[in-house]
């Protein structure tokens, strides 16, 4: 396989950087075209060419990505179908619950709910962590126009599955801990723990898209979790606005694709929850998530690889790479 480049950040690249482009001749040659070996070109990238270059990658690497998310989303739903199934009787009784419901049944069928939460919260983390890793390291291959094959992935993304998990975590205990300060405040103190909430809303936002890119430099750069968080920092830092209104047109995207792959099985499953009702909206999420997966990480990518072009000049090193 040839060679990849160095996604290293500037300060972790030892010896002297590339040498910039002579520039050109005076005259009125049209300046050349940057190449274009994968899905992109090597240039600062529009909006246009980051959701082509999504898309492109999945049809480029139709295995490695639809499939991938294929079995790794079945495998997942499946595990929370089965984790969930002798709770299915008690979630449709939690549905009826009324003013006339006794308040300890309330409470038991609350708990139960909640317990079918977690569970879904819980696996479908763990194998987004697998995917989120997998799918970064395609994309990373595509923008090069590099073949790859699943035993050369499978080798790159198991030493990061580790620190992918415990990054993957960080945000939620996170999250969890300031839902368990703010619950309190609530009972406490309601003003306050109202005012902190509204208040934990854009922060959160902010937060997010800050730390949106940790993921891609994790994986790409070999970096630890607490320099992968940095580094997303520093290279969203002034784009924020940009990669914020992206990030929410491509999920917006998603959400609609998802929809629309999911009404037919949810107008036939209609509200009833049963074991075939939701095991076809199990099928229906399955589709879904199968398509929009790999688009959503296809997105996140191609923006933390065009920061580094616009910040780092990686131009330079992915044509050299991808020339071999």
């Amino acid at each position: 396989m040839t060679d990849g480049p160095n996604w290293a950040s500037p300060d972790q690249q030892p010896g002297p950087q590339p040498a910039a482009a002579a520039p050109p001749p005076p005259g009125w040659q049209t300046p050349p075209s940057p190449p274009k070996p994968g899905v992109i070109p090597l240039r600062p990238l529009g909006l246009g060419e980051i959701l082509d270059g999504a898309v492109s990658t999945m049809r480029r690497h139709p295995k490695l990505t639809l499939g991938i998310s294929a079995i790794v989303v079945t495998v997942s739903q499946l595990l929370i179908l089965a984790g969930t199934y002798w709770l299915l009787d008690d979630i449709a009784a939690a549905a009826t619950i009324d003013e006339n419901t006794p308040t300890d049944e309330v409470f038991a069928l609350l708990g139960k709910s909640l317990t079918v939460i977690g569970i879904t919260l819980v696996v479908t983390l763990l194998f987004r962590v697998f995917l989120a890793g997998f799918l970064t390291i395609v994309v990373g291959k595509a923008v090069l126009g590099q073949p790859i094959s699943f035993a050369e992935e499978w080798e790159q993304v198991r030493p990061r599955l580790l620190p992918l998990l415990g990054l993957t975590l960080v945000i939620p205990a996170i999250v969890f801990g300031a839902a368990v300060l703010v619950a309190l405040l609530v009972v406490m103190i309601p003003p306050v723990g109202i005012l902190l909430f509204i208040a934990a809303i854009p922060v959160a936002i902010w937060l997010f898209v800050l730390f949106s890119l940790a993921t891609p430099a994790l994986m790409l750069e070999h970096a630890t979790v607490g320099r992968a968080f940095g580094r997303s920092r520093l290279l969203v830092r002034g784009s924020w606005w940009r990669i914020f209104g992206i990030t929410v047109l491509a999920s917006l995207l998603a959400t609609v694709v998802a929809l629309i792959i999911n009404i037919p099985f949810n107008l036939i499953a209609g509200n009833n929850i049963t074991l075939a009702a939701v095991t076809l909206t199990t099928v229906g999420a399955i589709i879904s998530s199968t398509v929009t997966e790999p688009f959503a990480a296809g997105v996140n990518v191609l923006l933390y690889t065009d920061q580094r072009i616009r910040r780092e000049g990686m131009d330079i090193e992915l044509a050299r790479a991808a020339a071999g």
